[in-house]
C-alpha cells in the first residue's frame, strides 16, 4: 500500500468526494483510541463485511491503523478488487504527531451527535429520582425504551415498553393513551434517549416528552431497581393512527429537505450509472424486514442506523436511500441523517416488499462455498471421537453460549492452535461463516480443519451440548469493546466513567475535520 499523509487525509475529510477510512484492528484495540471518522472492520471479519460497508471497488480507502495481525490487509483488499488503498503515514501516531485527536469508545460520531442535539435543541430531561416519583403516581406516564428488543431484555426501567428509535413516532398513538400523558424516553445511556425524545418533539406530538437523564445506567446509579427479561413490546399502529403519524413524519422530512423517490427513481439511482456509492437500507423493525422487503435492501433499523452509523456504512459523502412500507420510519430517520451531515438522503415508501433474502456479498460467498464443512451431527460424532473445537466468535459470544468443551480462539491464533492437534480440528463461529473462511485458509496451509455448517447457532438448534460462562477466556478479554453493563465486576464505576465520556465529546469535536452536524428547523 502506498502512503497518504495526515494532511491529505484531512483534505479528504473536508472535501465532497467519496472516500472511506478503515481501522482493521480488533474492536477492543480500536476502542482504546482511533480517528473520529474511522470505521472499524477487524481483520478477522474483513472478508465478510467489506463488500457491504464499501460497495464500490474504486472507492479511495485509507487504512488508518492495521495493528499487529493485519499485515496482509492490502493483499486482501486487492483480491477483492479494491484499486485505491492507502495506509495513513505513521498510522495513529502519525495523526496525533500532526495535531490530530484520537477518540476512545465506539460509534463515536453518533454519540457526539447526540450530545450536539441535546445542547442545541435543549432537549428536556427528567432525573431518575423524578421519574421514580412519577411512576408511583396513579397513571399519567408512559416510559418508552428506544433500544432494540434484545438490549431491552437485558435491563429495563420497571413498566417500560420497548419501542426502538424509528418506531417511536410510528407506534406512538397506539401506546400513549392520552395527550395529557407524559412520555419518558430512555436507553442504556444518553444518545438514544436524547434522539428518541427529540424525534417525538420534532414530530410535534401533542404530549409532554422528556428524555431520562443518563438512561438505565443513571437509574441504576441512583439506586433504583431494574427489570430483566421483560417482553413488553409497543403495539403497531391502526389505520387511523398511521395516517396521523404519516402526516407528522412527512412534515418533519419536508423541514429537513429530505427528498422522496418513486420506486422507478430508486431503481435508476441504484443502477450505478453515475458511479456513486448508494446504500439501500430498510429502516423498519427487523421482524417487518424478515416478512418481506425491497430486493437488495439491508436491514438497518432506523434508531440503530443513527446510533451506530459507522457499523452500516463506511463511505463518506455517499448516497443513502431509506425505505419502509409506511411512510413514517424512513422520513424520520432520513431527517436525522441529514442533521448528522449526510447530504444525499432519499426515501422510498411506495414499494411493496417482496424479497425475504439477505443481499449477497459475492466475493465472500465464493470463499464460503469453497470450504471443508460438516453438519452438526457429524461434527458431534467427530467430537466424540476426540477432535477438538475452536470457537472463533467474540469473547462475548463465547461467554453467552459455546459448544461444550470448545476453546475460544481468535483468528490470528487459529493456525498455531490447530497445529497442536496435528491440524485435525473442528471450527465454529456464531453463524458458521467465519469458521468456513478460516477452515478454507487453514486447509490451504496443509492442515485438516472442518467448519461446522451453520456454526454454533446450528449446533444449538440441533440440541447438541452447549455451555455458557468464561471457559478458557482470559480474565479480561480485549478482543471486543465491553460496555459497562457487560462487565462482571466494577460495573458502577465503569457506568459513571462512560456517561462522563459521552458528555465530554461535544467539546472535543469543535475543530474536528469533516464534522458537519446541523439542526434543521
Amino acid at each position: 500500500m502506498r502512503l497518504i499523509s495526515p494532511e491529505m487525509l484531512r483534505a479528504r475529510l473536508r472535501g465532497k468526494q467519496e472516500h472511506a477510512i478503515l481501522d482493521v484492528r480488533r474492536e477492543g484495540d480500536f476502542a482504546k483510541g482511533h480517528l473520529f471518522f474511522a470505521c472499524n472492520i477487524p481483520r478477522s471479519v474483513l472478508e465478510l463485511r467489506i463488500e457491504q460497508l464499501v460497495p464500490r471497488a474504486d472507492t479511495p480507502i485509507t487504512i488508518a491503523a492495521k495493528g499487529p495481525h493485519a499485515e496482509d490487509v492490502g493483499d486482501v483488499l486487492a483480491r477483492y478488487g479494491y484499486t485505491d488503498v492507502c495506509l495513513l503515514d505513521g498510522e495513529n501516531d502519525g495523526w496525533t504527531a500532526t495535531g490530530g485527536q484520537l477518540f476512545s469508545g465506539i460509534n463515536v460520531p453518533s454519540k457526539a451527535f447526540g450530545e450536539f442535539v441535546e445542547a442545541v435543541a435543549d432537549t428536556p430531561h427528567v432525573s431518575p429520582e423524578e421519574l421514580e416519583r412519577l411512576l408511583h403516581r396513579n397513571g399519567g406516564i408512559v416510559v418508552l425504551d428506544s433500544r432494540p428488543f434484545a438490549e431491552y431484555q437485558v435491563m429495563s426501567i420497571p413498566g417500560a415498553i420497548n419501542c426502538p428509535g424509528a418506531e417511536l413516532v410510528y407506534r406512538f398513538f397506539e401506546n400513549v393513551p392520552s395527550p395529557q400523558t407524559t412520555v419518558v424516553v430512555n436507553c442504556a445511556g444518553r444518545t438514544r434517549s436524547i434522539i428518541g425524545a427529540q424525534s417525538l418533539i420534532d414530530a410535534n406530538v401533542p404530549n409532554r416528552v422528556v428524555a431520562l437523564r443518563d438512561g438505565t445506567m443513571g437509574w441504576h446509579l441512583a439506586g433504583f431497581k431494574l427489570d430483566h427479561g421483560k417482553d413488553r413490546r409497543a403495539e403497531g399502529p391502526g389505520p387511523r393512527s398511521l395516517s396521523e403519524t404519516r402526516a407528522l413524519a412527512s412534515r418533519r422530512a419536508e423541514r429537513a429537505a429530505v427528498q422522496s423517490l418513486t420506486s422507478e427513481q430508486c431503481d435508476a439511482l441504484l443502477s450505478g450509472d453515475d458511479r456513486r456509492t448508494t446504500y439501500l437500507f430498510d429502516v423498519r423493525d427487523p421482524l417487518d424486514y424478515a416478512e418481506g422487503h425491497r430486493s437488495g435492501a439491508v436491514s438497518a433499523p432506523g434508531g440503530q442506523l443513527v446510533q451506530t452509523l459507522d457499523t452500516f456504512a463506511a463511505v463518506h459523502n455517499a448516497r443513502f436511500i431509506l425505505c419502509d412500507s409506511d411512510g413514517v420510519r424512513a422520513p424520520m430517520t432520513a431527517a436525522w441523517l441529514k442533521q448528522m451531515g449526510v447530504q444525499d438522503v432519499f426515501t422510498v415508501c411506495d414499494d411493496v416488499p417482496t424479497s425475504t433474502g439477505v443481499p449477497a456479498a459475492p466475493k465472500a460467498e465464493a470463499l464460503l462455498n469453497d470450504a471443508p464443512v460438516v453438519g452438526p451431527d457429524d461434527a458431534q460424532a467427530l467430537r466424540l471421537a476426540g477432535l477438538g473445537v475452536l470457537d472463533l466468535g467474540t469473547s462475548k459470544d463465547y461467554r453467552r453460549a459455546h459448544i461444550a468443551g470448545a476453546l475460544f480462539t481468535e483468528r490470528h491464533d487459529a493456525k498455531v492452535t490447530s497445529g497442536r492437534t496435528d491440524g485435525k480440528v473442528l471450527l465454529t463461529s456464531p453463524d458458521g461463516r467465519l469458521a468456513r473462511i478460516v477452515a478454507r485458509e487453514l486447509h490451504g496451509q496443509g492442515l485438516q480443519p472442518f467448519a461446522i455448517e451453520g456454526g454454533t447457532a446450528a449446533w444449538i438448534a440441533a440440541g447438541l451440548p452447549v455451555e455458557s460462562g468464561p471457559g478458557n477466556l482470559p480474565e479480561r478479554p480485549t478482543d471486543v469493546f465491553y460496555r459497562p453493563y457487560d462487565l462482571m465486576s466494577g460495573a458502577e464505576k465503569a457506568m459513571q466513567e462512560y456517561l462522563d465520556w459521552e458528555k465530554g465529546l461535544l467539546d472535543r469535536i469543535i475543530d474536528e475535520p469533516g464534522v458537519a452536524f446541523a439542526r434543521e428547523p
